[in-house]
């Protein structure tokens, strides 16, 4: 995001630099949960919806067997992550591609679970993302997303402000 003329750091650009792994609350144990709840299993086709450096995503396949797409809005983190993937021996059973969760690159149906751990506040239409995981998962598949919320009132100024410091607004 540009103001002014000054580059402001993203919340992406702030992960590539710190080599944040797991940037999400809950951490491993959730990503963990998460395949468990949705029943992951070898052989299923799963979309990882804003998938960063691509962490989760290769946790999955080399946890579970399963076969992993991962989708970020930044070339960038596209490039670590499939780095990554080739690093962890994953190249395989994880592929990442550019892509705008508010408009997802697949067909209606294509996947067994789509997952988005805690990015689903981050694009401008949240309401959008969510009905785009929905399309591309298919009939009697799995859809889960962990999110962060506003356990108390916060002004809109803060909010404001919170969403320009994190890149996210909590739901």
């Amino acid at each position: 995001m540009k103001r002014k003329g000054i580059h402001k750091p993203t919340i992406e650009d702030l992960v590539e630099i710190s080599g944040i792994e797991a940037l999400h609350p809950g951490g491993f144990a959730l990503t963990k949960r998460t395949a468990e709840i949705t029943g992951m299993k070898p052989g299923l086709n799963i979309l990882d919806v804003s998938s960063g450096r691509g962490t989760q995503s290769i946790y999955y396949a080399k946890e579970f067997g399963v076969h992993v797409t991962g989708l970020d809005i930044s070339p960038d983190m596209v490039k670590t992550a499939t780095a990554n993937a080739i690093k962890c021996n994953a190249s395989r059973q994880v592929t990442f591609r550019q892509g705008d969760s508010q408009s997802l690159p697949f067909d209606d149906n294509t996947f067994d679970i789509v997952i988005n751990e805690c990015a689903v506040g981050i694009p401008d239409d949240s309401q959008k993302v969510l009905n785009e995981m929905f399309r591309v998962t298919k009939p009697g598949g799995s859809i889960a997303i962990h999110e962060s919320t506003w356990k108390r009132s916060v002004s809109p100024d803060d909010k404001i402000n919170i969403a320009e410091c994190y890149g996210t607004t909590p739901l």
